[in-house]
């Protein structure tokens, strides 16, 4: 993770990351805070700025690095996926998690 730490110290904030990776398992896990609150579509409700946090940390971490962070969000992923259904109206510009309901 020293990876993580040296780009959370040159192109992000130190700690986004952690609070990131906290925020998208609150927004998708059951007993969790809901993944989209009443009547707020905001990306913080929403749980969509978290996981483009971690998508722009995945993009920006050197190769090597990627795996270890992929192998937090992987579960995360798989759970929103299993909770989520595909939205027929969204854009496939869209990222992928923007593209379920």
């Amino acid at each position: 993770m020293v990876a993580v730490i040296a780009l959370e110290h040159t192109r992000m904030q130190p700690g986004t990351v952690a609070e990131a990776l906290l925020a998208w398992t609150q927004a998708v896990l059951p007993g969790s805070v809901d993944r989209i609150g009443p009547g707020c579509m905001c990306p913080e409700c929403s749980g969509d700025a978290p996981r483009q946090r971690l998508e722009q940390a995945l993009i920006a971490l050197p190769r090597r690095a990627t795996p270890y962070l992929y192998a937090l969000i992987l579960p995360i992923d798989r759970r929103f996926l299993a909770r989520t259904s595909p939205n027929p109206r969204a854009s496939p510009e869209w990222p992928w998690w923007q593209q379920r309901r």
